[in-house]
């Protein structure tokens, strides 16, 4: 099993500074502290990805192609540029906004700003969760990666503590889905499934489980760990590493023949 954070980096180079708005609260965009709720992984036998840069900077849980074109002074290859919802809310590969509506950056980027932050971010990134997937198949004939993430409160809104996210079915096979849940319910949070989050670019991009390569996303309400307004953690942080635990030793307690791929899906795979 591989563990992957994606969105909890806060670390930003010298540059994005230089053209970073000025106003702007940058943590909008983060899952504040789900890097150091993580149990013992290496314990449990999970590798385990960080982005330890800023999601600001670019967000490795969108497409390599959803490049905003108003956020760029040159006009983009076609091949990069989306019209997808998620660019449209100004949440694409490059943030044009912290939400609401906070601007990112004071000026437009230029290509190669945007392919410098491409390759020093979201490239080394998939290239090292891929790497992992696909060494984990290698070795035991299937993989799983779990995408974790937390949620904000909203006005009015109840929040689970936890959403598993499968793609509705789509990311992994249904034992997948019923041991995260199980687990997350026996270590004493509320679970429910694929509403409002049922997996981002991550989970839908590597969970093929007819290739053996099975994703679940892992939503964390945030009130759950920390206290929102003064971004400080709750003494119940330790729910969060409990439950992630747990997901992790039930998922690997599972029948390998459930998780193996198919042979009609494998055809042609070197």
């Amino acid at each position: 099993m591989v563990v992957s954070v994606p969105h909890s980096g806060c670390a930003y180079p010298e540059d994005f500074w230089q053209q970073a708005s000025e106003d702007t609260d940058f943590s909008g965009l983060e899952d504040p502290f789900l890097d150091r709720l993580l149990p013992e992984t290496e314990a449990l036998g999970a590798p385990v990805v960080i982005a330890r840069f800023g999601r600001a900077y670019v967000d490795v849980n969108r497409a390599p192609s959803e490049w905003d074109q108003a956020m760029f002074s040159e006009r983009l290859p076609r091949r990069l540029v989306s019209d997808s919802g998620r660019v449209r809310a100004g949440l694409g590969t490059f943030p044009r906004y912290v939400p609401p509506r906070q601007l990112v950056n004071r000026y437009r980027l230029t290509v190669d700003q945007g392919i410098k932050r491409w390759l020093t971010g979201y490239r080394p990134y998939h290239r090292t969760l891929s790497h992992l997937l696909f060494a984990c198949r290698a070795r035991f004939g299937f993989s799983v990666l779990a995408d974790l993430h937390s949620m904000p409160q909203l006005p009015g809104e109840r929040l689970p503590d936890l959403v598993v996210g499968d793609g509705f079915g789509k990311a992994c096979v249904t034992p997948v889905t019923q041991a995260a849940t199980h687990a997350a319910q026996s270590a004493g949070l509320s679970v429910v499934r694929n509403y409002p989050y049922a997996g981002g670019y991550i989970t839908q991009n590597y969970g093929v489980p007819g290739r053996g390569v099975h994703a679940i996303q892992l939503e964390f309400a945030r009130p759950l760990y920390m206290n929102e307004t003064t971004r400080v953690m709750k003494a119940e942080q330790g729910s969060v590493t409990r439950a992630v635990a747990a997901v992790i030793e039930e998922i690997g307690a599972l029948d390998p023949a459930l998780l193996r791929p198919t042979p009609t899906a494998m055809a042609g795979e070197d």
